[in-house]
C-alpha cells in the first residue's frame, strides 16, 4: 500500500485537518488532500468526510486511522532497531515509570542496561503522577492504559490485566467463587487510590460484556504492595495488576481464580515527543523493554 498516502491520512487525523497536517509534514495542503484521495481510490471507501468548514473522519476512516497508526508506530520502531545495530547508545537518558511498575519490571531491565551501555548515564523517575515531558526533561515516559488523543509518539510494549487471586489457605477455608457473583460473603481486601481516596472497582467480563461491582471490604489500603502482602496472609480476595503477583503466582503463594471472567488487557507503551526523536540510548532501551515484558508468561 502507499505508505506516504497513509502517513498523510493518519496526520491529517491526529492533526484535525489539512492544512495542519500539511504543516506538519512539510508539504502543501493540496498534496495532502491528493494523497488522502488517492488512499480512498485505492480502498474504495471515503475515509475523510470534507465539508467548507471542517474536516472528520468516518466510521470507516476513524477504524482505519486507529490501525494505521499502530502500524506506522510499529513500522517507525522496526527502522529505528535497524538502526541502532550501527549506532552506539551514548549520553543522559531520563525515564518516567509509576513506582511499583518501575520498581518490579523497569529497573531489573535498567540494572542490566547500563551494564550493556556502559556509555550512557540513566536517571529514572518513580512517580504515579502523569509527567510533564517537556517541562521535566523526560526522554521516554512508561505508560499503562489506554492513552488519550494526543502529540505524544507512542509504541505499544507490552500489556498487562487484572487478577483477582488469593491464598491457598484461604481458599482451601472458603467456597472457591466460580462466578464473580459468588464474591458475595467472600473477605475482600479493598483499595483505595492514595491520592483521591476513590475506592476501586472490581471488573468482569460477564456474558461477553464489561460489568464493574462493588464489593464490602472489612480492610482497605492504599498501596497496591500491601494488598499482597494481606492476601498472602490469607486475609482474603484481592484484585490488582498481574505484574504485582507474578512471583507470588509462580511460587503458589497465591492462587488466580475467576480467570475466564478477566477484562482484556490493558496496554502498556513508551512515549516520546514527536519534535524530539528517540536517542540511540532511548531506542535501545526500548527495544530491551519490549523483549523483556513479552517474555513474560
Amino acid at each position: 500500500m502507499d505508505l506516504a498516502a497513509i502517513n498523510a491520512f493518519v496526520t491529517v487525523g491526529d492533526k484535525g485537518g489539512f492544512r495542519a497536517a500539511a504543516t506538519a509534514l512539510g508539504i502543501t495542503s493540496a498534496g495532502v488532500s491528493k494523497a488522502v484521495s488517492r488512499l480512498e481510490a485505492q480502498l474504495g471507501v471515503t475515509l475523510v468526510a470534507r465539508t467548507t468548514r471542517s474536516v472528520r473522519l468516518t466510521a470507516a476512516g476513524a477504524l482505519f486511522h486507529a490501525r494505521c497508526k499502530v502500524i506506522l508506530s510499529d513500522l517507525n520502531l522496526a527502522g529505528q532497531e535497524a538502526a541502532d545495530r550501527s549506532a552506539l547508545p551514548q549520553g543522559k537518558l531520563v525515564i518516567s515509570t509509576s513506582r511499583v511498575f518501575g520498581r518490579l519490571r523497569v529497573l531489573p531491565v535498567v540494572a542490566d542496561y547500563v551494564k550493556q551501555h556502559p556509555q550512557v548515564d540513566v536517571e529514572v523517575r518513580l512517580s504515579d503522577r502523569v509527567v510533564n515531558l517537556v517541562d521535566e526533561g523526560i526522554d521516554v515516559a512508561i505508560r499503562i492504559g489506554h492513552l488519550p488523543d494526543s502529540s505524544m509518539i507512542a509504541s505499544r510494549i507490552g500489556e498487562t490485566r487484572f487478577v483477582m487471586c488469593a491464598s491457598p489457605q484461604y481458599l482451601s477455608a472458603a467456597t472457591m467463587p466460580s462466578h464473580p457473583e459468588h464474591l458475595i460473603g467472600h473477605s475482600v481486601i479493598g483499595y483505595v487510590a492514595p491520592d483521591t481516596a476513590v475506592r476501586f472497582t472490581y471488573g468482569f467480563m460477564i456474558d461477553g460484556m464489561p460489568k464493574s461491582m462493588t464489593l464490602p471490604s472489612r480492610l482497605t489500603v492504599d498501596d497496591g504492595e500491601a494488598l499482597v502482602s494481606a492476601a498472602t496472609r490469607s486475609v482474603g480476595l484481592i484484585m490488582v495488576n498481574d505484574y504485582l503477583v507474578q512471583e507470588q503466582l509462580d511460587s503458589g503463594s497465591l492462587v488466580r481464580v475467576l480467570r475466564e471472567f478477566e477484562l482484556p488487557p490493558i496496554p502498556i507503551s513508551v512515549v516520546h515527543l514527536p519534535t524530539r526523536n528517540p536517542s540511540s540510548a532511548a531506542r535501545a532501551f526500548t527495544v530491551m523493554l519490549r523483549r523483556r515484558l513479552t517474555e513474560r508468561p
